[in-house]
């Protein structure tokens, strides 16, 4: 390569640093690659570790660079970088995107060419190894693992006066979600804010939910897992109704149903995913689901069909929705069209396919379902 790739960030928030060197850290660490070869900066916290378990060529000591940056008369994290650029005589460097304008500005002042690089920063992790298919596989099976378990505790529920209990309380969103928690904890696997929506909170895409969920109304239960181990993302949704389903409901739930399997039929390597989502929006006004301002409120099909997935729970550029995106052989995605109105609620199924040449694989899946008796 002709100029370095600098990446400073905290691995856990940084998908691009973890893929480049498969070490895990809370705050932020130093990484250079260059002439094809990976270094990583870690301090006197890490650097033992470092050196057993990151992927990397070299390790070398935060400690050693500090000191050389005060003898040189420099300071802070830039003259650290400073430091380490000169001694390997690189003077042109990329950086990811989102790094920080104070440390950009820093180095540009010291006469470095900086220029952001690929978004992701390593653009090959989008298409995924046959061990990395494998890890998502693994997280989508805990996913529905989690679905069955919401699906349970709303099948075990009972209804009285107008509300679900569950184990002698008002079932809420909350203690749903707890559930779910505890069960993909105990698994290896977190996910910040699982949705368990029902009801106006479900015409929400992103509302978690909260407060007590009620019977005879749509409850949106969706489940995005990321493996300790692995760090490889699971994403799933599925809606349900415990009690019976207005007719309304049940047609835009069957609506939706067909609008997921249209699409999935149609994703395959070397089709540009803004022609899957159209397809969709053009099927659902067919209908009779309008998308609008209605009633003062932007409802119907409001987010795009599906997103790439991976190390991080929406993976650019990959997408199926209004931005162009040619779907590649490898790319994992997702396939979740939705349909939200505050008078009928809310509906979205979601499962994850692999892009193979000729089509794609479903990655496990779950019944679809929407009455829960």
């Amino acid at each position: 390569m002709s100029n370095a790739k600098l990446i400073y960030a905290a691995p856990e928030k940084n998908a691009d640093l973890f893929y480049a060197t498969h070490f895990w850290a809370p705050d932020a660490i130093l990484f250079l690659e260059y002439k094809n070869k990976k270094y990583l900066v870690l301090s006197d916290l890490e650097l033992e570790r470092g050196k057993k378990v990151a992927k990397v060529d070299k390790v070398l000591s935060l400690a050693t660079y500090a000191e050389k940056t005060v003898k040189q008369g420099g300071a802070g994290i830039v003259g650290v970088i400073d430091t380490l650029l000169k001694e390997f005589k690189i003077k042109k460097l990329h950086v990811p995107h989102e790094t920080s304008f104070i440390l950009v500005d820093g180095l540009r002042e010291k006469g470095y060419h900086v220029a952001p690089g690929e978004n992701p920063f390593y653009m090959e992790r989008t298409l995924k190894t046959p061990s990395e298919k494998k890890w998502m596989f693994e997280a989508q099976k805990v996913t529905f693992k989690a679905i069955a378990l919401a699906e349970k505790i709303l099948g075990e529920s009972a209804i009285r006066k107008g509300f679900l209990h569950w184990k002698g309380k008002i079932l809420t969103s909350e203690r749903v979600r707890f559930e779910l928690d505890r069960f993909l904890l105990e698994l290896g696997y977190r996910t910040p804010d699982i949705i368990i929506a029902g009801g106006l909170q479900a015409t929400d895409p992103h509302c978690i939910g909260s407060g007590p969920l009620k019977p005879n109304e749509s409850i949106i239960v969706d489940v995005f897992p990321r493996s300790d181990k692995t760090a490889f993302h699971g994403d799933a949704t599925r809606t349900f109704c415990k009690g019976k389903a207005s007719p309304e409901l049940k047609k835009m739930y069957a609506v939706v149903k067909a609008a997921q399997e249209m699409a999935i039929q149609k994703i395959k390597a070397g089709i540009n995913g803004t022609t899957i989502h159209e397809g969709i929006q053009k099927y659902f006004a067919a209908q009779n689901f309008q998308t609008g301002t209605i009633d003062g409120f932007k409802q119907g099909f409001i987010h795009g069909t599906g997103h790439g997935i991976g190390l991080e729970i929406h993976e650019e550029p990959v997408r199926i929705g209004s931005r162009e995106c040619i779907l590649k052989a490898g790319h994992m995605v997702t396939v979740e069209p939705g349909l939200y109105y505050r008078k009928q609620g809310g509906v979205r199924i979601e499962d994850i396919v692999f892009v193979t040449k000729s089509g794609c694989e479903i990655l496990p899946s779950y019944p679809k379902r929407l009455e829960i008796p």
